[in-house]
């Protein structure tokens, strides 16, 4: 999705979709250098989120990360572990490299209703509170976890040397780096006392990147999801509000305060960058995409792309193509 900023002020958060979630190897990984992304993706740069778990790895320089209101600089050699629905954003702070592991819930659990899939992923990725946490060089207590990070890099970014089975390599590093990363939870835990003895799982109180606004970000993005699937139709501020069942006035509250603009606004805006994803991917015609995501009117559409991609749609199409 082609995102453009009207201001810095302008973070519209944008769902971000796997290109490789229905292959027979659905692992994206993302090669970020001096602010290129390779391949590209729609979350670049922009506030959002995606159903996978996120492992982004520090090369050079300083990576900035937003996830929700909670600010986090790390410098190379870091890693940063994202959850998957947590609305976050990354930007370079300097010139910097970074790489980008975001990894499908299946690959961690080999398959549909597994032991590994309800224990050691589940506890994890549908734990309310859990949203990142930050590993610094400098912390030994992350050792484990860094070094498996790095051996993933070799092999990844290294594929002429592991040509022999290198999807069967990449999985099995992948699981060695989940592992290590609930380890480390495991020990941290233990030694700080920070689980409840009653709670076998050393993951279910886990305390690092707590967010105490948790019902806020659920509902939040119940709100996006809302849009997202109703974008085409002629949706009120009453449906939004109505689909987490709260006030118009509580509905923008939560969009100024995760998305910093109002509910309309937002509406408008992906309306917009879905049909920009139509004009590049598709043969229909500017009036089908107009009225496909929910504008009335073809002049109306024309004038609001305009405004925000800088051209007419149809220049849009030509230059994307």
């Amino acid at each position: 999705m082609f995102v453009e900023k009207d201001s810095e002020k302008d973070v519209i958060p944008v769902y971000s979709h796997n290109p490789y979630d229905a292959t027979r190897f659905p692992l994206l990984v993302l090669d970020v250098k001096r602010q290129v992304c390779r391949p590209y993706n729609e979350g670049f740069r922009v506030f959002h989120w995606h159903e996978e778990v996120q492992f982004v790895y520090i090369l050079q320089g300083i990576v900035h990360f937003r996830i929700y209101d909670e600010e986090v600089d790390l410098r190379a050699g870091d890693c940063m572990f994202i959850n998957r629905a947590a609305l976050h954003q990354i930007m370079e702070k300097e010139d910097c490299q970074y790489h980008s592991y975001i990894i499908p819930l299946r690959m961690l659990s080999f398959f549909p209703g597994s032991i590994m899939e309800e224990r050691n992923v589940g506890t994890v990725v549908n734990h309310p509170f859990f949203t990142h946490f930050a590993m610094r060089e400098e912390d030994e207590r992350c050792t484990d976890v860094l070094e498996a990070v790095r051996e993933l890099d070799r092999i990844y970014f290294n594929k002429s040397a592991h040509a022999d089975y290198l999807e069967y390599r990449i999985s099995i590093q992948l699981v060695k780096v989940w592992l290590a990363f609930l380890e480390q939870f495991s020990n941290i835990s233990e030694k700080e006392g920070e689980v409840p003895e009653e709670w076998t799982d050393g993951l279910k109180n886990m305390t690092p990147g707590c967010c105490e606004n948790v019902q806020s970000h659920k509902r939040i993005r119940t709100l996006l999801s809302f849009v997202h699937e109703n974008y085409g139709k002629d949706i009120s501020l009453k449906d939004i509000a109505g689909a987490a069942n709260i006030s118009a006035t509580e509905c923008q509250r939560c969009f100024r305060t995760y998305v910093q603009c109002s509910p309309y606004k937002y509406l408008m805006r992906y309306r917009l960058d879905r049909s920009a994803v139509m004009l590049r991917n598709s043969d229909d015609t500017v009036t089908e995409i107009a009225m496909n995501v929910g504008f009335h009117s073809v002049s109306a559409y024309i004038k609001y792309f305009k405004k925000i991609y800088g051209m007419t749609p149809v220049k849009y199409r030509c230059e994307k193509r």
